[in-house]
């Protein structure tokens, strides 16, 4: 495996049908190498709160072919406390895909940064909310 930590996202959307409409976006990315998918399950809660989880490898041959250059990566990883606490936070009537993934266009930059000397330290992301904050505060200081 990698020498640096995995991704995830949790994607949620209104009803508990998926459209299809993000695979190939999906698709491109694994397709690019700029990610590899490592587990990807979809989460589906019904107007009564009932819920079913659907792994990739679950579908249906016709719906896991969108998938097949994701499907040949992925991994069982996310635990059902993953799944169960998924599904119990969104509302009745929805879905979600939750997505866990490796950057593989930090691989070649982890390679430089070791043959340079040099250590990755530390790695984040700042939120959505937190650079808007940033932005209205310098707009404020003009």
């Amino acid at each position: 495996m990698h020498n640096f930590p995995l991704e995830y996202a949790l994607v949620e959307f209104e009803g508990n049908k998926f459209s299809g409409k993000i695979v190939p976006e999906l698709l491109d990315l694994a397709e690019r190498g700029i990610v590899r998918f490592v587990d990807i399950v979809f989460v589906q809660k019904d107007k009564d709160g009932s819920t079913r989880t659907v792994e990739l490898n679950d579908l249906d041959a016709e719906t896991y072919k969108m998938f097949v250059p994701l499907g040949e990566h992925i991994n069982s990883l996310f635990s059902e406390e993953d799944l169960n606490y998924t599904a119990g936070r969104l509302p009745n009537n929805s879905s979600a895909a939750l997505f866990l993934w490796v950057n593989l266009w930090l691989e070649n930059v982890r390679k430089a940064i070791v043959a340079s000397g040099g250590v990755l330290a530390e790695r984040g992301q700042v939120s959505f909310e937190m650079v808007e904050q940033a932005r209205q505060g310098l707009a404020a200081e003009k």
